[in-house]
């Protein structure tokens, strides 16, 4: 027997036509069962709904004051961490809040002792919210149609203010449960929603809070009436917040729901709905228990409605609905059939097309349906659709080959970019490939300084100049955070890149201003190169080129090649790390002194202790290359109290001598300041030596201040008690900040030596070098101008009143005999 055949069409009209035909059969059974249940959902409908509406007023009632709450922390925790508490402003913000949040009925802050600014000695009694203790406890409350500023109540009773007690203890965000508290000499009832201030090391210092009235929020849920019902609001301590039918469970415990097994306490997250009876009202009840959530918190608002009156429209409609039914299956009937027909089997159809088509990954199709319905709405976004993964490839294509900021090619467009030239096949020109590998130096430093948007700033403008410094001769990537690589093809001058190294080296090197601020960023640069395109030869360019820059940055603002001998460098660094406290113990490190000269007289006042590691394989090994694993590793701590303790020793064997009045400058680590005993060492180690404070100077950089700046400083202002003498150096080197030499207790500035490279012929740095050591002087800072070497620099150091120089004109660093008799020939 033949199958039959049926169209989606056919299907769809035989379907229907037994659909309406069973559907008539039943609704004449059914419907008054169904229009029952219709009505009673659509009720239950409208009070989730009341419901919802009603929560999310109060929600975002809460959430703007939680909002203001957040501001006022931060205000006042920013006012803490710049130093300029000020009570009277904070109290003028809290009334400036008040009157801004109607709902609310008072605000206040509450600060341990001494927490908000240290000057509560001087606050006792002193103001309207002022007590006898002088803490901050300020308390912006309304009474009648007036705001007045009050002093806390009971902050320091565990039983009549407990509720001060709760966010102390948690350290997080609390909602008070209901309490009284006396305002005027009236009990009012309120709760709280208070959120504590903490330091950076999470320690409390206070709590900033809210509090909301009882009677204004029981008098507006009293307003609500869903279908004749009443609404409550319960607090996560199971609490009447507000009770639209009873005003007197306020306050009290909340009444479970009777249920089958015992009384149900409702406790979820969602909202929860029954049939329950009720001790106030007649009959059965409908309860809705909708959740409020306010951050952590979680309370309640309970919608209670009897069942008859979810039913008034039932009866009322019983006869009409029944008649419309009827009516409306016939015309139903004949509009599905004509539909089905003549709109929808086309439509599908056309559906079918578009969507096979794109499935087999056409992305040339779209639906074209004027309908002027559901179809042409779809058909529009399934068009749209189509657009936005069109487009959405092209970005997804975009931010996987190129770095955002920038906007150049990141590492995954390099690696396509070679392997493009190994799968192209085309026949290439004679010519070598060269890798630049540019790497910013101390960038992380510099950035640190900065905000976000600065120091990306900062990254773009240093992006476009190795752009405009490679131009057409190659291919620029950013490779990571301050990280570039330049491609070179068909170089067949090496000499040239070495010049086009220097050009970029140049540009990066010119100042920067990014919001009024001046910076001198340099970079160091490594160098691979590659006779030909192998399959690893793109990583091996980058490889090489990595170790060439490594070793460039031992030096800073300079380029080296790579070499198969630079593999060596971390072998070699192994080694050193693994040797450093064997050549403490073992006497391998000694101090060499370069002369400071004081320009008004020309005589030697003074040295920099400079140490230096004769290693027993190595030879002479550089401070540039065990300097930074000393710091790594730690090391620095004990070398630097070596050195402290050396330079100490010398000067007083020195003044046995006859060299009297001589200071010693000696470098300090940020690791070293972060001790701490570094004061009481300090002291101990010139005492021991029987020397004076002043002879001692300590070279400290801006990095210092990089971790922990506060007990930085704290510690600066102990050695200048103790009356050591501070020397800010390296200043000019690319990160330095005027902003830092009216805070740091200093009394020397020194000038790192890029300040008079190139000075002789550059007006602008010879304005520049003038306008520091002006400034300088007008702070009371004695100025040294480091790496002077010809007699021209001397010239414009001296003209512009600098105080004192060191220098390869005069003398490099030597050991401490060899400067003995420097002393002695030059000061006769």
């Amino acid at each position: 027997m033949r199958k039959i055949r049926l169209s989606i069409a056919q299907k769809l009209v035989i379907s229907l036509g037994m659909l309406i035909l069973l559907s008539f059969v039943i609704l004449v059974s059914a419907h008054l069962g169904k229009l029952y249940d219709t009505n009673l959902r659509e009720s239950e409908l409208l009070a989730q709904t009341e419901s919802m509406a009603y929560t999310h007023q109060i929600v975002n009632n809460l959430g703007e004051t939680i909002a203001m709450l957040e501001t006022l922390r931060s205000i006042m925790d920013q006012m803490r961490q710049d130093q300029v508490q000020n009570r009277d402003y904070i109290v003028r913000v809290l009334e400036k809040v008040l009157e801004e949040h109607p709902n609310v009925l008072g605000v206040y802050t509450l600060w341990e002792p001494n927490a908000f600014d240290g000057k509560d000695a001087l606050h006792r009694g002193k103001l309207s919210y002022d007590d006898e203790t002088g803490r901050f406890i300020p308390y912006a409350v309304r009474t009648g149609d007036a705001i007045e500023v009050l002093p806390l109540q009971n902050y320091e009773d565990e039983v009549a203010g407990a509720y001060y007690q709760i966010p102390k203890q948690t350290k997080r965000f609390s909602l008070i449960e209901p309490y009284m508290y006396e305002v005027e000499g009236k009990q009012i009832p309120m709760t709280s929603l208070v959120l504590p201030i903490l330091d950076g090391q999470g320690e409390y210092l206070g709590m900033v809070g809210a509090d909301i009235s009882l009677e204004v929020v029981q008098a507006q849920v009293e307003k609500i009436h869903p279908l004749g019902g009443y609404a409550n609001i319960v607090t996560s301590g199971n609490r009447y917040l507000a009770n639209g039918h009873n005003p007197e469970l306020v306050m009290k415990p909340y009444v479970a729901w009777p249920g089958e097994e015992g009384d149900l306490l409702p406790r979820s997250a969602k909202p929860e709905l029954r049939y329950t009876s009720d001790a106030e009202l007649s009959g059965q009840v409908f309860r809705l228990f909708y959740p409020i959530p306010i951050m952590d918190e979680m309370w309640h608002f309970e919608t209670v409605i009897p069942k008859d009156n979810m039913l008034t429209d039932f009866h009322k409609s019983l006869v009409d609905s029944i008649s419309i039914t009827v009516g409306a299956l016939f015309l139903m009937s004949f509009i599905i059939l004509y539909l089905v027909r003549v709109i929808i089997l086309e439509n599908i159809r056309k559906v079918i097309q578009v969507t096979s088509a794109v499935a087999a990954g056409s992305m040339d199709h779209k639906l074209d349906i004027q309908s002027n319905d559901e179809f042409e709405y779809m058909a529009d976004q399934f068009n749209k659709m189509i657009d936005h993964r069109i487009e959405t490839e092209r970005l997804i294509e975009y931010q996987a080959t190129h770095d955002l900021l920038t906007g150049l090619p990141n590492r995954n467009a390099y690696h396509r970019y070679i392997e493009n030239i190994m799968t192209s096949g085309m026949p290439r020109p004679e010519g070598h490939f060269v890798l630049l590998f540019i790497d910013l130096d101390r960038f992380k430093v510099i950035n640190d300084t900065l905000d976000y948007g600065s120091g990306d700033k900062l990254l773009k403008q240093i992006a476009d100049r190795i752009v405009k410094a490679i131009g057409a001769q190659g291919k620029v990537f950013r490779f990571g955070g301050d990280e570039f690589i330049a491609l070179l093809e068909n170089v067949n001058h090496l000499h040239r890149t070495l010049m086009l190294a220097e050009d970029v080296l140049t540009a990066i090197a010119e100042q920067i201003v990014i919001n009024e601020r001046m910076f001198y960023i340099t970079a160091s640069i490594g160098i691979g190169i590659k006779s030909e395109m192998k399959p690893d030869t793109g990583d091996q360019l980058v490889k090489e080129a990595d170790i060439a820059m490594y070793v460039a940055k031992k030096e800073r603002n300079t380029s080296k090649m790579y070499s198969p001998s630079m593999n060596d460098v971390p072998k070699k660094e192994l080694m050193l790390e693994n040797s450093l406290y064997k050549a403490l113990e073992h006497g391998q490190f000694t101090l060499f002194y370069q002369p400071k000269i004081e320009m008004t007289t020309g005589r030697i006042y003074g040295a920099e202790a400079l140490i230096r590691w004769k290693h027993p394989e190595f030879g002479m090994v550089s401070p540039l290359d065990f300097i930074p694993i000393a710091e790594k590793t730690g090391f620095i701590i004990p070398l630097g109290e070596w050195v402290l303790h050396t330079a100490c020793q010398q000067i007083r064997e020195w003044e046995r001598m006859g060299m009297t009045g001589m200071s010693v400058s000696v470098n300090m680590s940020m690791l070293q300041f972060q001790q701490k005993h570094i004061v009481h060492t300090i002291e101990r180690i010139i005492s021991d030596a029987g020397i004076r404070p002043q002879q001692i100077e300590l070279e400290i950089t801006e990095s210092i201040f990089m971790d922990n700046a506060v007990h930085t400083l704290k510690v600066l202002h102990e050695l200048q008690n103790l009356g050591v003498k501070l020397s800010l150096d390296d200043f000019g080197t690319g990160y330095s900040s005027l902003s830092y030499l009216q805070n740091i207790p200093l009394h020397t500035l020194k000038l790192d030596k890029s300040f008079i490279s190139d000075i002789v012929s550059d007006f602008k740095k010879q304005m520049i070098f003038k306008s520091l050591i002006v400034i300088a002087h007008n702070l009371n800072l004695k100025v040294v101008t480091e790496g002077v070497e010809t007699q021209e620099e001397l010239s414009i150091i001296r003209e512009h009143k600098c105080d004192a120089v060191q220098g390869y004109i005069y003398s490099p660093p030597v050991p401490a005999a060899r400067f003995a008799e420097i002393y002695l020939e030059h000061n006769r």
